[in-house]
């Protein structure tokens, strides 16, 4: 069958789905990082993988929108026709037609299941290889190495007003490993609070931890350098935006085989390790084992 114009336009969206210019602007970034040395092949990986998950998700959900519409408009068709008490040829022709919308609709879904079997088939092929405990040890050792987990672990000490104060430049430096220094300071006070705002935004976190840091990020910035300005409220929500922000840096940094099959030894390993670096700080000990439980468990 040839072609159909249908079928061109499913393409045209694909590819516009695969090739979006924000993300392709971001990938260009990790390239010349890498290349720098300021990003790790790792990293780099990583960021192909979303890119890659959330390629077949979409696809995936455009081809279901796709045959659901083109069902809705072949039932109108037939509809429509049988108002009119088609002849024999026009009855000839709607069967034509349906075989036709038929055709496409299953090249369609053949298509978007080859893309996500072929990625299924292809994680399922690296993930065979059993994968040892101590392998699990050095793969987690390294992703807190990564992300210089040391530093993370010690603002767990800081008193409240120093931890206040000091996640803003952390999430900074967040920014800068993924996309160096900013090429223009603004001297005026608000548009600066508000590019620290974007540029959080930029950083892709999930929504529930993008939402915590801009909400710290707009207390920090109305901060008058004082411990008055610091309401209870105000300190738990940055705790919990630094301990949700921490976590996703840990597991986000790992190889994603070793999430797929290890989920018990990494939450064992990782809750072995945070009881025994915070004996001495039983609320940051609570709040991030009380984390890793979720993540892994909810």
């Amino acid at each position: 069958m040839a072609k159909s114009q249908e079928l061109t336009n499913f393409e045209q969206v694909v590819e516009k789905i695969i090739f979006k210019d924000e993300e392709l602007e971001e990938l260009k970034i990790a390239i010349r990082n890498f290349t720098e040395g300021k990003t790790s092949e790792k990293e780099l990986k990583h960021l192909l993988l979303q890119c890659r998950g959330r390629m077949v998700e979409e696809i995936t959900d455009f081809g279901f929108f796709f045959a659901e519409k083109r069902t809705e408009n072949l039932i109108q068709t037939i509809r429509n026709k049988k108002q009119f008490s088609p002849s024999t040829k026009i009855e000839s022709q709607l069967r034509e037609e349906i075989i036709e919308k038929n055709e496409l609709l299953e090249t369609v879904a053949e298509r978007v299941n080859q893309l996500v079997s072929k990625f299924n088939n292809e994680d399922s092929r690296k993930d065979q290889k059993q994968i040892s405990s101590d392998e699990i040890k050095e793969e987690i050792e390294q992703s807190l190495y990564q992300i210089g987990a040391k530093e993370w672990i010690e603002m767990c000490y800081y008193d409240d007003y120093k931890f206040f104060v000091k996640l803003y430049p952390k999430l900074e430096a967040l920014y800068k490993e993924r996309f160096g220094e900013s090429e223009k300071i603004s001297n005026n006070t608000k548009d600066r609070k508000e590019i620290m705002a974007n540029k959080m935004l930029k950083l892709g976190f999930p929504k529930e931890i993008e939402t915590l840091v801009v909400q710290y990020i707009s207390i920090r910035n109305n901060f008058q350098h004082s411990m008055n300005d610091i309401s209870p409220s105000h300190l738990e929500l940055t705790h919990e935006a630094f301990v949700k922000l921490f976590v996703y840096l840990i597991l986000n940094s790992l190889e994603p085989k070793f999430l797929l099959n290890n989920r018990e030894s990494l939450y064992s390993y990782l809750t072995d390790f945070f009881s025994n670096r915070l004996t001495s700080n039983p609320v940051f000990r609570k709040k991030i084992l009380g984390r890793l439980k979720t993540v892994f468990y909810s």
